[in-house]
């Protein structure tokens, strides 16, 4: 299973860095196939899980947002390198607090 998922991405990224943007779009929906699969074997259920990350997203962006704020900055006025400093500071802290750690 894993394997599988592995494989449909390399196919992808293959086809993302050949330039067919038709193909790796169709490459994709493979390793959305593959995924569910995986999801099967894992006893998840895809749709739910998929509800789930979206929600742990939306509320990690929204925490960065206000921790740019805090800062006392822009978020239009962060680099992507600078916003990926501050996310996986978020991430880091909204894992541990998921997972029962300290908030």
């Amino acid at each position: 299973m894993f394997d599988k998922v592995r494989e449909e991405l390399g196919e992808i990224e293959h086809a993302w860095a050949g330039g067919d943007r038709v193909h790796a779009k169709r490459e994709f929906g493979d390793l959305l196939f593959a995924s569910v699969n995986l999801a099967r074997f894992l006893d998840a259920d895809p749709g739910a899980e998929l509800i789930e990350a979206t929600a742990r997203f939306a509320r990690r962006f929204e925490l960065l947002k206000e921790e740019i704020v805090r800062e006392g900055r822009r978020i239009q006025d962060c680099s992507l390198a600078e916003l990926d400093v501050v996310w996986e500071r978020v991430k880091k802290l909204t894992a541990e607090h998921e997972q029962g750690g300290p908030p």
